[in-house]
């Protein structure tokens, strides 16, 4: 069993009365002896091995707490949850991911410090502010998950929001709670939403075919379904194969534009008054700059987009489950969340993908990355 070094007792108690009632059910999560952590914030990130630091459990201070939270409420999470432990474990790891991408494991910079002492006490004033205004509650813990909107939102059941307070899961505004003082908390609630997350997978795919109908049916240019899915394909293979050619600098310029493309005010000209970034006209521009520099015969037309959305609107090519949840973790599964070219422009993350980038830029693929490799551990 993994050493547990500074667990509260009671804590140490769950954990290894747990541990011992269910040794015959193998819990592939106890073979996690590595957790990746890191110093840098998501802007200062670069490839896995630059970022990244490879560090025994015992060895982290918030990380052996969080998995022994995964571990020692994996049956009443299950319960409650509707999981088997098969789906539990994939949960788990998701969430073991998005405390190395979220948090660096408790180690990025300024996550101590915006939750002890002065700091905290700043974020605390400067949060209540912006929550009169309209804002969201605050990020906490090692996941990063605003909680108290959570508690008080959409998104949970009544019978999740109960079970978090049953596991003792604590909000008492919008930036008071116990995910950052209890880690175990943090990794409880975590599980919690990524379930409600997965839960809407099926809703996400049948948002797709919605739309794929639609866009069939905007087309009508006289070909048949398969003759506008290879259309889009071809368009799609055309970019990918310059894009993995392209230098870095370029490479991360294409995916951007090409993500800002699809998020564009659909219709808009450089003439008219939008914003740059949210400009159809002037990103398609941008987009054709950046492949004609590493290709000189690729010109995108506007009526090109549809095309693409079309395909990637196609049986099979949804993200998978695992990028979803990491997708609705990061954009969410509300309105704003399921809108279709915000989806889109994710899945073209995860086509135009720089594996050894872990910027935030690359949010959704980074968290699959990293979800694979505590997956590893467990082989």
């Amino acid at each position: 069993m993994t050493e547990i070094n500074s667990l509260s007792q009671n804590n140490y108690n769950n954990y290894e009365n747990y541990s011992k009632k269910t040794q015959e059910e193998d819990i592939k999560l106890e073979d996690i002896s590595i957790l990746y952590t890191t110093e840098m914030q998501e802007d200062e990130r670069t490839t896995f091995t630059q970022t990244y630091e490879e560090k025994n459990i015992s060895q982290t201070e918030f990380g052996e707490e969080f998995l022994s939270g995964l571990i020692a409420n994996k049956g009443t999470l299950c319960s409650g949850l509707g999981l088997s432990f098969d789906e539990y474990d994939k949960l788990a790891c998701i969430a073991l991911a998005l405390a190395s991408q979220e948090t660096g494991f408790g180690e990025e910079d300024g996550y101590k410090s915006e939750n002890n002492g002065i700091g905290k006490l700043i974020r605390s004033i400067a949060k209540k502010i912006d929550s009169i205004t309209g804002g969201g509650s605050a990020s906490s813990g090692l996941t990063q998950i605003r909680i108290d909107d959570f508690i008080n939102g959409d998104v949970l059941t009544d019978s999740q929001k109960t079970l978090l307070k049953e596991l003792g899961v604590e909000s008492k505004g919008v930036s008071n709670n116990n995910l950052y003082s209890e880690s175990d908390k943090s990794a409880i609630a975590t599980v919690v939403i990524l379930s409600a997350i997965s839960d809407n997978y099926d809703n996400y795919k049948s948002t797709l075919e919605k739309e794929h109908k639609n866009i069939s049916e905007q087309l009508n240019d006289g070909l048949t379904d398969n003759q506008k899915y290879q259309k889009g394909l071809n368009i799609l293979d055309n970019i990918k194969d310059i894009y993995n050619n392209a230098s870095d600098e370029d490479k991360k310029e294409i995916r951007s534009t090409f993500k800002q493309w699809l998020l564009a005010q659909n219709g808009s000209l450089a003439s008219d008054k939008v914003e740059k970034d949210y400009n159809e006209e002037v990103q398609l521009n941008k987009l054709n700059e950046l492949l004609s520099k590493n290709s000189i015969d690729t010109q995108l037309e506007q009526s090109d987009l549809d095309y693409i959305r079309y395909a990637l609107t196609s049986d099979g090519q949804e993200m998978t489950e695992t990028q979803y949840c990491a997708y609705g973790w990061n954009k969410g599964t509300e309105e704003t969340g399921m809108q279709l070219d915000r989806m889109l422009a994710d899945k073209i993350g995860t086509i135009l993908t720089d594996p050894e980038s872990f910027d935030y830029d690359q949010f959704t693929v980074n968290v699959a990355a990293l979800t694979e490799k505590y997956e590893a551990q467990m082989q």
